[in-house]
């Protein structure tokens, strides 16, 4: 559960009626038993199109790909298939694709502590294929 807007103060889940916080030692501080990390994705994106050296690659899965090899997903089967279930989507070049991609992350398999790490990535897939796969593009 997310403890947002209303329930914000809850201090058990209104579904499981399980405790939002560890219990504690003494007069410690309220420990979470899980913290969910949130970056905005709206701003990034709009700040894509408001760069002038980012925005007219917006639109490149679109005018200047190269259909006769596969070297983007804008060359593959599905997403041609998209564009014929979709066409309203497709109409627009600068309407926005992305690619999402998730694992688990243990960085500490080696000392025996239980805890892991769940990364979301977001690819902007309207980008050529040497920009969507760098840092400064990946949410």
């Amino acid at each position: 559960m997310i403890y947002y807007g209303f329930q914000v103060n809850d201090m058990q889940c209104s579904i499981y009626n399980f405790s939002r916080y560890k219990p504690r030692v003494g007069k410690g501080k309220l420990v979470p038993y899980k913290v969910l990390q949130y970056l905005p994705l709206t701003p990034r994106l709009q700040r894509l199109y408001m760069s002038s050296h980012t925005a007219e690659y917006m639109i490149w899965c679109d005018n200047y790909r190269d259909s006769s090899q596969m070297v983007h997903p804008a060359d593959s089967e599905a997403w041609k298939h998209f564009d014929r279930v979709h066409a309203d989507f497709a109409i627009d070049a600068r309407n926005v694709r992305l690619g999402l991609c998730t694992d688990e992350f243990n960085p500490n398999r080696n000392n025996g502590i239980p805890y892991s790490y769940w990364p979301v990535f977001i690819t902007v897939y309207n980008l050529p294929p040497s920009m969507c796969m760098k840092t400064p593009y990946i949410s």
